[in-house]
């Protein structure tokens, strides 16, 4: 899952552990306590229904309104995989399954969301069964059936959905043969619906990841066959709680209650707020005075960024605002990805790797409340996570080593193309970076990019980027779903991609293809650790910047909003307006 710019870098899901509430879940660890990794069960038996559970003191009325830098890169459904709009597209779009989150550390329920429950598997993952709800139904009132929710699937393969996850796509056709619905071909290969409301996804292979792929808004049912990526975007049809009343894009988003929602029929999301009011523009340092001196509208606002780096001090030295901070680990990494289609020779990434200063940067995005040294491309969260350095300075310190990547220079002076997104803490990281990377010799030109259009246009192969700024967290809880996703060379398309890095060793892609193929997850999980290591050894395709942590506030009137293990911004599918 990319992450959304804005707290420092561009997202699936959490590093969780794994239990169960039926006979098949995916392989894991044991459930933990470690507040970083929090549990989750998976409900195979249906026992989670509509309505959600109130809050305490929560009432109805009032706007909550969210403040955000940069827009959404994308609204329409199965174009999503940015966090940003993973985490508030919620509020319009439901899936086949979604989560469950207790607030403030408590475990996550992976649940059926339109669908009765999270799966229904007989033969160990290679054939699911989903059953929908009664009373569900899109903005104007039509009753959503299987053959929707199929052809939400289906769009996914065409133009409408080349920015979205693409695992399942792949899994049910290897080869991408299938570009969308036509009238002689409706449907994708393997999903049948044998009436209206059982939709069944009959696969090549076992796959018990498949309750985690439904949580996607790939499986977001479409009323139109033929409805254009940009009016998609413009206009979302509303499955969900609240409806676009207006949006302007980059400028402002407002979401009213669409009436032909039904609490009883969702175990998910609330309906509270009059309305939801997304105003992109202000940059940290706005946000974070507004939040911390809050006046009309603000007292209900959140925060969609972290505290500028420069204001956490005060925040932090002030008892009345940390009540009001939501903190902590999040499953997100940052990296500079380094193009390997443009920069060949791997002694200068390794180069890059050695003379990266990890205190100067983490400085910069505002210290140890938002930031970890990373050195690996897995998360700590993630199953088979293993603790490397392969370019620990000599002298062990945190200021990189720029003397041993000058020598793996050998006189080389790389001037190399930086993209970035344009934000205001990203400017800031840019010119921090580069500063570091240049004592060992190398120039940079700084490009940044507008933040509401940065994936689509570094996920183009042949973008003239040498360093690419972006972030990941695991899309459930595998390897599979960080290594497989960043650093396959087999997925690399024209449009969408999610490698930033273009890397594409064939040793590698064999050794992620072997490793897919095992069924019992927990088996292979520590060989996912070595793929890890060995990559970055051999290979340095990326500079791991910071394992991801977030410091943000609300404001005093917002209830019920935390930290979301899932999304690392606040969650909104239960707030509700105190006054």
């Amino acid at each position: 899952m990319r992450k959304s710019v804005g707290p420092a870098v561009l997202v699936l899901v959490v590093g969780l552990a794994v239990g169960g509430c039926g006979r098949v879940k995916p392989s894991g660890p044991s459930p933990t306590s470690n507040p970083s990794r929090p549990t989750i069960t998976i409900d195979f038996t249906g026992q989670y229904h509509g309505p959600a559970r109130a809050p305490a003191g929560a009432r109805a009325g009032g706007t909550i309104t969210v403040l955000k830098e940069a827009g959404f890169e994308h609204l329409c459904p199965q174009q999503i995989y940015v966090a940003d709009a993973l985490a508030h597209g919620q509020l319009i779009h439901r899936t086949l399954t979604g989560y469950i989150e207790e607030p403030r550390g408590g475990g996550i329920k992976l649940v059926g969301d339109l669908a009765t429950n999270a799966g229904e598997t007989t033969d160990n993952g290679r054939t699911w069964k989903y059953t929908l709800r009664d009373d569900i139904a899109f903005e104007d009132g039509t009753p959503i059936t299987s053959k929707q929710v199929a052809l939400g699937l289906a769009r996914s393969f065409g133009a409408l959905g080349q920015h979205g996850p693409q695992y399942f796509q792949t899994i049910v056709d290897p080869q991408r043969r299938y570009t969308g619905p036509t009238d002689a071909n409706p449907l994708p290969p393997g999903v049948t619906t044998p009436d209206p409301k059982t939709i069944i996804l009959t696969l090549p292979g076992p796959h018990v990841e498949i309750p985690f792929l439904m949580s996607f808004p790939t499986s977001t049912p479409m009323k139109s066959a033929t409805d254009t990526p940009e009016n998609c975007d413009a206009k979302p049809f509303s499955t969900g709680p609240y409806q676009v009343k207006e949006y302007q894009k980059d400028v402002k988003l407002v979401l009213a209650r669409n009436p032909h929602w039904v609490a009883s029929s969702d175990p998910i999301r609330t309906q509270y707020p009059d309305m939801f009011s997304f105003e992109f523009g202000p940059n940290p340092v706005a946000q974070t005075n507004r939040l911390t001196n809050p006046t009309g509208a603000d007292r209900s606002a959140v925060m969609d960024t972290d505290v500028a780096a420069e204001l956490i001090s005060g925040v932090k030295a002030d008892p009345s605002l940390v009540s009001r901070v939501s903190s902590g680990a999040t499953p997100f990494v940052a990296y500079a990805f380094i193009n390997t289609r443009r920069v060949k020779d791997v002694n200068v990434r390794k180069a890059l790797n050695y003379a990266f200063d990890r205190d100067a940067y983490i400085k910069a995005v505002g210290g140890y409340d938002v930031a970890q040294p990373a050195t690996t491309l897995l998360a700590p969260v993630v199953p088979g996570y293993k603790q490397f350095d392969v370019y620990r300075p000599a002298n062990g310190g945190a200021n990189g080593d720029p003397a041993r990547a000058r020598a793996l220079l050998a006189g080389q002076k790389p001037k190399l193309i930086y993209c970035f997104p344009n934000t205001q803490l990203d400017q800031t990281v840019a010119a921090t970076v580069t500063a570091g990377w240049g004592r060992a010799g190398f120039e940079f030109v700084l490009t940044p990019i507008d933040a509401g259009t940065y994936f689509t246009t570094v996920g183009a192969k042949g973008v003239e980027c040498d360093l690419i700024l972006g972030g990941w967290a695991q899309d459930w809880p595998d390897p599979e779903s960080t290594l497989g996703a960043l650093f396959d060379g087999s997925k690399i398309v024209d449009e969408g991609n999610v490698n930033f890095s273009y890397f594409d060793d064939p040793g590698v892609t064999r050794a992620l293809a072997d490793l897919r193929r095992v069924t019992d997850r927990a088996s292979v999980a520590a060989r996912y650790g070595d793929l890890d290591e060995m990559i970055m050894r051999d290979f340095a395709p990326a500079v791991p910047l910071r394992y991801i942590r977030n410091y943000t506030l609300a404001g005093p009137d917002v209830g019920n909003t935390w930290l979301s293990p899932m999304w690392a911004r606040h969650s909104l599918v239960m707030a509700y307006v105190k006054a």
